[in-house]
């Protein structure tokens, strides 16, 4: 339920709430003030009328007080049964409180929303009854009407405090798209009030946020010139060495440096939600055919492509970086040299998929969850042979879930492992 839904629902309660507190206590005032104030006159009224009627009654004068003052009279007897506009009205369920006022017994209430007072002697018994133009007012009504002037005044109440909280809405709006990574947005609130200041501070928090991640890329670009003059410097030097037994070791040992290096630099650059991705249309199944063709042409890698694939939008040097990082994975994992690894491609109705399958040693259960945590090994001596170091599974996750896509790993023991990158189909 949204916060509108709810102010709303809210003041209709309230004014639900407030309309029967008025009306009951209202209603208990006026009883109080009619039982203590008003009941003794009207029975001093009635007892003029009924006075000037006399013993035994003058139906004559009965009848022109009634339409004098616009009230029924019946008068009972044992001798006597008149009313003045011809009907009897018997009045059996009527609760009548009985009062006594020199020695005449009194009793009056309510019948069908009039008022009724009943004075009785020995010998008669006489009954007014007001007409409809001196009826009490109805109790739902009242009610009603007390309830309607109150969400009137509760209607406009809301609409005043929705314009003053209006600009929630957009201050939402707003750390949203800062959030998603428009750090160049801002929020457009011209008021001077709490909201006007949130949105300031607001704004100036985006301007720190982006200073400070424009000051951190450039540091990442310094620390990669600085600490890649030295060891191509060193590459240099090493390969004008005579040759040795520990040159080949030394070169390799560079070229791992180098590559970690630019790797945690792409890690860190994705270690946040602000990651740009260069985007461009992509055919998957060339990129791969180019791939295998550069750095891994002699391997014995089958494909299997799906040629209807469409071309998608896509950063084509991260997404080699995948494509790479996979293959390498599955072929570092064979249990022969010799073994074939499989890539392939398909698609459904609303995704692609890329598929890279060995057939080697598999991985233990209990690793699959961790593999692509950062610096993770399955194998803790972290060995030549296996290679890596811990961060290409971590940087293929944060590539493929950048791209909004899914990575999911299979594996079982000396069966091999299946590395599946799942992608929403673009419409």
């Amino acid at each position: 339920m949204n916060f509108s839904l709810k102010l709303v629902l809210l003041f209709l309660l309230t004014a639900i709430a407030i309309a029967f507190v008025l009306h009951f206590s209202t209603l208990h005032v006026f009883k109080e003030h009619f039982k203590n104030n008003i009941r003794p006159h009207l029975h001093q009224y009635f007892h003029y009328i009924y006075t000037e009627i006399g013993t035994p009654p003058n139906l004559k004068i009965a009848q022109r007080l009634s339409d004098t003052f616009k009230i029924k009279i019946i008068i009972k007897g044992s001798d006597l049964s008149w009313a003045s506009d011809g009907k009897i009205t018997e009045l059996p369920k009527i609760h009548l409180v009985e009062s006594y006022h020199q020695k005449i017994r009194y009793e009056s209430g309510r019948y069908r929303g009039d008022f009724v007072i009943r004075i009785t002697n020995p010998l008669y018994s006489v009954i007014f009854i007001t007409q409809h133009d001196r009826d009490f007012p109805s109790l739902w009504k009242q009610l009603f009407k007390t309830l309607v002037g109150i969400l009137l005044v509760l209607g406009l109440l809301y609409l005043l405090i929705r314009w003053m909280i209006s600009p929630l809405k957009q201050i939402q709006q707003s750390i949203t798209r800062i959030g998603s990574g428009e750090l160049d947005h801002r929020i457009t609130i011209n008021r001077h009030d709490e909201f006007g200041k949130l949105s300031s501070e607001i704004n100036a928090m985006a301007d720190d946020i982006q200073n400070m991640l424009e000051a951190k890329s450039q540091l990442l670009l310094a620390i990669s010139h600085e600490l890649r003059s030295p060891i191509t410097r060193a590459k240099v030097a090493l390969s004008l060495m005579e040759d040795c037994e520990f040159q080949d070791g030394l070169q390799q040992d560079m070229d791992e440096i180098e590559l970690m290096i630019s790797e945690l630099l792409e890690a860190e650059r994705f270690n946040h939600r602000h990651q740009v991705l260069n985007l461009s249309n992509i055919d998957i199944n060339q990129l791969i055919n180019d791939t295998i063709k550069k750095h891994y042409p002699n391997e014995p890698i089958i494909q299997k492509l799906d040629h209807n694939l469409p071309v998608q939008s896509l950063d084509q040097t991260r997404l080699q970086f995948v494509i790479k990082n996979l293959i390498s994975n599955a072929l570092k994992h064979r249990k022969q040299p010799t073994d074939n690894i499989s890539i392939t491609t398909y698609q459904t109705e609303k995704q692609y998929c890329m598929m890279v399958e060995d057939h080697g040693k598999g991985i233990p259960e209990k690793h699959i969850p961790s593999l692509t945590e950062p610096f993770y090994r399955v194998d803790p001596s972290r060995q030549r042979e296996t290679g890596g170091y811990g961060l290409g599974l971590y940087l293929v996750k944060m590539i493929v879930e950048a791209h909004h896509g899914e990575l999911i790993i299979e594996s079982q023991e000396k069966l091999g492992t299946k590395i599946s990158v799942i992608h929403p189909t673009l419409n």
